[in-house]
C-alpha cells in the first residue's frame, strides 16, 4: 500500500547513556526475564491495578487453553506488559517507536526464547494517520515541540494489520503519552467487527495539546461500543467502578484540574456474573491518587 508521507513533530523522552541488564521478573507467575535500563525494575505504580485486571481475566489460564488469543501492547516501552502475556503463552504484538526500547525488547524476546511466530515486535507508531505515513520525533525531554526531529518512524493503523485468521484480540493495552485517542481511532473496524474484547488505556486529561482528551471516554463509549468502564488506581491494586457515563465530564474536569494520570479499563463483551471484576465504589473526587 502506497500513501503520501505525512510529517508530525512531537517529543519523546530518552534516557542518555543506557546500560542494559537482564533481570528476573518473578513477582507473579509465570516468571520471565526482562532487559532493563540500568538494571532497574519497571516503574510499578500504574502497573499494580493493571495486574489486578490481568489476574482477574485469568490470562495464563485462557492462553494456555486457547493459544490463538492475542494480546497487543501499544507503547510497549520496556515491553513488560506484553512480555508477561508472552510468558503466559498468548500471541503478542508489541509496538514501540524508540530504537533503544526496541533493542531492549528484542533482547528480552531472545533471552526468553519466545518464538518470533508468537511474539511480534513492531517498530512503528500506531495512529489513525494512513499507514506508512511518517512521524518525526525529537529526542529530548519535555512537552510537544515543533522543532526539527531526529527520529523518523513509519506509522501503522491497527485496522491495517493482517491479524491471525479468526483470532480475537483478547486484551489491548495502550500507553502512548496522551495520544491514546489516535490509537483507538486506528482500530474502528476491529471494534466494529467485535474482535477486541478488553482494553486498558492511559488517561491523561491535562495533556490537551496532544489529543482532544475530553473526547476519549465518549468515543470509546458511543463509537466503539464499550460495555463498562472501570478506573484503575494509580498507586494501588484497587479497581473502581463501573464508571457512570453521566460522570464523564466530571471525570475529565477533575483529572485536568488536578493533573491526574490514571488508567481506564473498558470491556467490550457481555460478562457472566462470575466473570465480573471485584471493584470498589467509585467516587471521582476522592478515590484517585
Amino acid at each position: 500500500m502506497t500513501v503520501d508521507s505525512t510529517e508530525i513533530l512531537f517529543t519523546i523522552y530518552k534516557t542518555p547513556d543506557l546500560s542494559y541488564k537482564v533481570i528476573n521478573m518473578n513477582d507473579r507467575t509465570p516468571a520471565y526475564r526482562l532487559a532493563t535500563l540500568n538494571g532497574r525494575r519497571p516503574y510499578a505504580d500504574g502497573d499494580r491495578a493493571q495486574a489486578t485486571v490481568v489476574e482477574h481475566l485469568r490470562l495464563l489460564e485462557r492462553c494456555q487453553r486457547d493459544p490463538s488469543l492475542v494480546v497487543v501492547d501499544v507503547g510497549a516501552y520496556l515491553g513488560d506488559f506484553g512480555l508477561y502475556a508472552a510468558a503466559c503463552g498468548c500471541q503478542v504484538y508489541l509496538f514501540e517507536v524508540q530504537p533503544d526500547m526496541i533493542d531492549l525488547i528484542q533482547t528480552s524476546i531472545n533471552v526468553n526464547d519466545f518464538p518470533s511466530s508468537r511474539v511480534q515486535l513492531v517498530h512503528k507508531a500506531v495512529t489513525d494517520l494512513p499507514s506508512n505515513s511518517n512521524l518525526t520525533f525529537s529526542i529530548a525531554g519535555g512537552s510537544t515541540t515543533a522543532a526539527n526531529g531526529t527520529l523518523s518512524v513509519s506509522t501503522i493503523r491497527l485496522d491495517d494489520i493482517q491479524w491471525p485468521l479468526n483470532s480475537k484480540i483478547f486484551l489491548l493495552k495502550i500507553d502512548v503519552e496522551g495520544f491514546e485517542l489516535h490509537v483507538l481511532r486506528s482500530a474502528q473496524n476491529l471494534f466494529r467487527n467485535q474482535r477486541i474484547q478488553h482494553v486498558i488505556f492511559e488517561y491523561t486529561a491535562f495533556w490537551t495539546d496532544r489529543a482532544a482528551q475530553k473526547e476519549v471516554l465518549p468515543y470509546v463509549d458511543k463509537k466503539l461500543g464499550a460495555k463498562n468502564f472501570y478506573v484503575l488506581h494509580r498507586t494501588r491494586k484497587d479497581v473502581y467502578g463501573p464508571l457512570d457515563r453521566d460522570k464523564f465530564d466530571e471525570f475529565y474536569e477533575i483529572h485536568t484540574k488536578r493533573c491526574l494520570q490514571t488508567d481506564v479499563y473498558a470491556t467490550f463483551i457481555d460478562l457472566e456474573s462470575n466473570d465480573m471484576i471485584k471493584t470498589k465504589e467509585y467516587d471521582v473526587k476522592s478515590t484517585l491518587a
